[in-house]
């Protein structure tokens, strides 16, 4: 059934493009495969963000074993290997954790399909890094209980290695989230097993954590750095940003009902039928079954049973509601550390795992003791049947009802066609929902009369179960084939010799590039085309050009300062400051004023873009004899934009340092090698001055100056620069963090002694074996 999901994938060569993955996730992962096949570490990489701490950001999964596929497939075959090997992880780990449930095959095929195919699930594919790492949940699950079951090494050992795959996957989000549920997991099975005591199972927890951090620290110290050089750090994040993409109470009822469909001829990729904005899953559906099991878990659970499960539910979707509640603005505020968490939305997956949960419980509950007392389980699900077709006749009879409510809802005018055309699309969902309502029903009923056999009905279920998820989310992986990645010509056709950056202008409003200005609408296979035939950031990387924008979560702080200046700065100016900064094109939807140092270069009318070369620029590395000192990031942006800054012959550095005068300053330079982590520079000149470098200035970077390192300085804000006597030099820039070299200590150090920790007990159980055989 996962390899039918995902069968276009695999016959077609397709693979899934929406929101992120195309313009974020597919660039990251190709860098990422560039260094595996080159046979380094993905330390930096020089093309992003003017030089960007790769290996540091936890969403590249530069450790995550799966990624290794990179290494051994073409990079295409390996990202559609990882999606569909995913699925898998996820449609196993979910059957095998529920048959330890005790759950019969059928019910655990049910809810291996309800949490792999259900769509919070699907919704997470275009987020890579969350989808990769909520596949693991159950795997995490499983052996936790293993664990509680039988405190053994190797039931130990088991959970830290799942624990630490779905940790290195790159979301710390659901890593947190999926220790929640162990936790409680570790609750549930204390009140049903009375072993191991409480603070034991704690115990067990801390120490997979621990083990599972140690062998991580060659990760965690790098993406604490970045964290501390990002804009949460130098900032605090408005609780808008923090709070964007709550979940609306409303789109609960997407639950159970089909309330938006997948049209690719709209740039969205989608129509929802009561909300005005696409949301942060595309998707809640758990289908038609699921209805029925939570309606059925309701009736037989115990009231312990319901308390607990239902307090879990309500608090977490409290914290999924985010900016509609005021429970998030308080935790917002007080509490150390959740500032840090973005969308709140992200909370549903605990909402997720409860629902799956009881949907199972319930179920089983149904086919345990319904031959017995059938009436009044039978009862509630032809009632539900009964409401939806009464609800449906009436919506038919008087369609304007069905108007006026999505015309509220939407702000979209009662008599328009698109209200018109999400009445007809509501009308149809809810006719598919009763149909398969119905289905379940007649099955359920059928069942507890036992006038179906046993294996027929378990089949029809699974059946049902499955077209219900797969025809209603096999489209939300809005597959397209990549060719045009590689086919479609650029509005550059390939970097300039020298090296130098581009800018994407996406309007006076906000320059930060996840922001589009079209004067037409493409279809979204139209957009995806455009986005690489135009370079928006980061789709370049796959041709080696390099940007100066930042695309990602943990945005540094000096580029959040440059948003703040260049947003308010007027155009001319802002191409003064995009020079200073070695941006030698700029390009835009729309068509922009020639100004003295922006030029025109061309049009291109089938791809609805502009083309500008800014004609005064900055070199990738030069020498100035002239310093200003200025410590505030916002008047260094400011000066860099005016008319009284050259950037060619003087340079803002953040510290004091004395530097002679630019009378008869003379100096040559070449740049001998340049690669990610490592550049050299032969510079001469007759009298001190600074040499820059127009990459990031950023903690682990190293110069050396004729083999003697020396102090690396911040220069305009965002560059690196070393002071030199007059001379020939040779400078030498090398990556090598600290952080880095600290972390692979204290993960080599934990594997070393894991090892060693295992070899000492598998003696022992020989030792034990060989005794007992003996006597």
């Amino acid at each position: 059934m996962i390899f039918w999901f995902n069968h276009e994938m695999i016959l077609t060569g397709q693979i899934p493009f929406f929101r992120d993955l195309g313009l974020m996730f597919y660039p990251m992962r190709f860098s990422l495969a560039e260094s595996f096949r080159a046979g380094e570490l993905p330390l930096w990489d020089r093309r992003i963000g003017m030089g960007f701490p790769m290996m540091a950001n936890f969403q590249s999964g530069a450790f995550y074993v799966p990624n290794l596929l990179f290494l051994l497939l073409p990079f295409f075959s390996a990202i559609r290997a990882i999606f569909i090997f995913h699925y898998l992880v996820a449609a196993i780990g979910a059957y095998l954790l529920c048959r330890r449930w005790r759950y019969p095959s059928y019910l655990a095929v049910v809810g291996a399909l309800l949490f792999t195919l259900g769509g919070t699930m699907v919704s997470l594919s275009n987020l890579l890094n969350h989808f990769q790492a909520a596949v693991w949940l159950p795997w995490v699950l499983f052996f936790w209980e293993r664990c509680l079951q039988r405190q053994s090494w190797e039931n130990i050992t088991a959970l830290t290695v799942v624990s630490l795959l779905q940790f290195l996957a790159g979301s710390p989000e659901l890593y947190a989230m999926t220790m929640v549920l162990v936790l409680l997991d570790g609750i549930r099975w204390r009140s049903l097993a009375s072993r191991p005591s409480y603070s034991r199972a704690f115990f067990l927890l801390l120490l997979v954590n621990i083990l599972t951090l140690g062998l991580a620290m060659v990760q965690v110290l790098p993406t604490l750095e970045l964290l501390q050089e990002s804009r949460r750090a130098k900032f605090s994040l408005p609780f808008q940003l923090a709070a964007s993409w709550s979940l609306h109470p409303s789109q609960l009822l997407n639950l159970f009902f089909l309330d938006r469909e997948v049209l690719t001829e709209r740039l969205s990729g989608m129509e929802i039928l009561f909300e005005p904005t696409l949301p942060f899953f595309v998707s809640y559906y758990m289908g038609a079954f699921a209805l029925l099991g939570l309606c059925l878990w309701f009736y037989y659970s115990s009231w312990q049973e319901k308390g607990a499960l239902l307090t879990f539910v309500i608090v977490s979707l409290m914290l999924a509601f985010g900016e509609h509640t005021p429970l998030y603005a308080v935790l917002f505020r007080y509490v150390p550390g959740f500032s840090l968490f973005r969308f709140p939305e992200k909370f549903f997956f605990l909402t997720y795992a409860a629902l799956i949960f009881a949907v199972l419980r319930g179920m089983r509950a149904f086919i345990q003791y319904a031959p017995s007392t059938p009436r009044v389980p039978l009862l509630i699900c032809s009632s539900i049947c009964l409401a939806l077709v009464s609800l449906c006749v009436a919506l038919r009879v008087d369609a304007a009802l069905l108007g006026r409510f999505i015309s509220n809802v939407t702000n979209a005018p009662f008599l328009s066609d698109s209200t018109f055309l999400k009445a007809s699309l509501a009308l149809f969902s809810m006719e598919r929902q009763i149909a398969l309502i119905v289905v379940i029903v007649a099955l359920l009923v059928l069942r507890a009369r036992s006038m179906i056999r046993v294996h027929l009905f378990n089949g029809l279920i699974v059946a049902v179960v499955f077209f219900d998820l797969y025809s209603a989310h096999e489209s939300y992986q809005y597959l397209l084939k990549p060719d045009f990645i590689y086919e479609n010509a650029k509005i550059l056709p390939r970097p300039d010799t020298e090296p130098q950056r581009i800018f994407y202008y996406p309007g006076p409003l906000n320059l930060h590039p996840s922001y589009y200005f079209l004067r037409e609408k493409p279809s979204f296979a139209q957009f995806n085309s455009l986005a690489f035939s135009n370079l928006i950031p980061n789709t370049g990387v796959f041709y080696g050009f390099e940007y100066m924008q930042e695309l990602d979560a943990l945005i540094r702080w000096p580029y959040s300062a440059f948003l703040a200046v260049a947003n308010k700065l007027p155009y001319e100016r802002l191409g003064k400051l995009l020079g200073a900064l070695n941006v030698r094109y700029l390009y835009s939807f729309e068509a922009l004023p020639d100004r003295k140092d922006i030029k025109l270069t061309s049009d291109f009318t089938e791809y609805s873009s502009w083309l500008y070369r800014i004609d005064r620029v900055v070199p990738r590395s030069y020498i100035v004899p002239k310093i200003r000192f200025e410590q505030d990031p916002i008047k260094t942006l400011t000066l860099l934009s005016s008319e009284e800054f050259d950037p060619l012959k003087e340079v803002i550095l953040e510290t004091p340092l004395s530097a002679s005068e630019d009378t008869g300053f003379e100096s040559s330079l070449n740049i001998i090698k340049y690669t990610s982590t490592y550049v050299a520079v032969r510079a001469a000149l007759n009298n001190s001055g600074i040499l820059v470098l127009a990459d990031s200035y950023y903690p682990g970077w190293k110069a050396y100056v004729n083999g003697k390192e020396e102090i690396i300085r911040r220069a305009n804000l965002f560059f690196r620069a070393v002071p030199l006597p007059a001379g020939n030099h040779t400078v030498e820039f090398r990556y090598e963090p600290m952080s880095f070299r600290i972390g692979l200590t204290v993960s080599v150090a934990t594997i070393v002694a894991l090892s060693l920790v295992s070899i000492v007990f598998a003696l022992r159980q020989r030792k034990r074996r060989v005794t007992s055989s003996a006597s």
